[in-house]
């Protein structure tokens, strides 16, 4: 497989730029906590009103992609700064989204429609499959333009935000809890892990931590 990132259509230069873009979307600033918020906002609507719309908004607008993208790229390039800056950004989105959704569970949970289309019983080894590809695939983007655009795909195919918050939804509605707070949370942690193994072996072959040690 290397040899498909041995070309030269993949520059030094190209790859800087990726690793560049990656660095400034791994921020924990106001942008990345109202993405963080709203997202949580309408996953937590879409899983009260059984929207599949809404609920795919909410994969799209959560920005937890990168933070696990820059956590491979940390990894690959033995960078702790960046591998500690990134887990706390995961960590911090799991916080909200637990937190906020137990609370408008506790509050509004009883004006929620009976789940019909939404399901979170997936098969866990499809789902961390599903989860590697993607973070293969947007690890790649980031290097090549043409495909750049496919980190909205990711954030469809990989669904990150929504089983948080059902994790904190569930957890909120103790033994009434339709599915396991575990098992969401279960979800979500293979989803990580799928998209950080992806996104390191695509690191790893196109050499980034070289790149990285050339200094920016």
């Amino acid at each position: 497989m290397s040899f498909i990132f041995a070309s030269r259509r993949f520059s030094t230069e190209t790859k800087r730029d990726a690793i560049v873009t990656l660095l400034d979307n791994t921020v924990p600033d106001r942008d990345f906590y109202l993405l963080v918020i709203g997202a949580v906002a309408l996953a937590i609507s879409a899983i009260f009103t059984d929207s599949i719309a809404v609920l795919i908004a909410s994969m799209i607008v959560a920005p937890l992609a990168y933070p696990i993208l820059g956590l491979g790229l940390g990894i690959i390039i033995s960078d702790p700064r960046l591998v500690l800056r990134c887990a706390f950004m995961l960590g911090i989105s799991l916080g909200i989204a637990i937190l906020f959704s137990c609370i408008a569970t506790f509050f509004f949970g009883h004006v929620r429609v009976d789940p019909v289309f939404i399901s979170f019983e997936s098969n866990l080894y499809f789902a961390t499959i599903i989860a590697f590809i993607s973070g293969f695939i947007a690890a790649y983007g980031l290097v090549r333009s043409k495909v750049g655009g496919a980190m909205t795909g990711i954030g469809i195919a990989v669904s990150l935000m929504p089983p948080l918050v059902m994790t904190g939804i569930s957890f909120a509605d103790g033994i009434f809890a339709s599915v396991s707070p575990w098992h969401t949370f279960l979800v979500f942690l293979l989803n990580v892990l799928g998209i950080l193994v992806g996104s390191m072996i695509t690191f790893g072959l196109m050499s980034f931590r070289r790149v990285y040690k050339q200094k920016l």
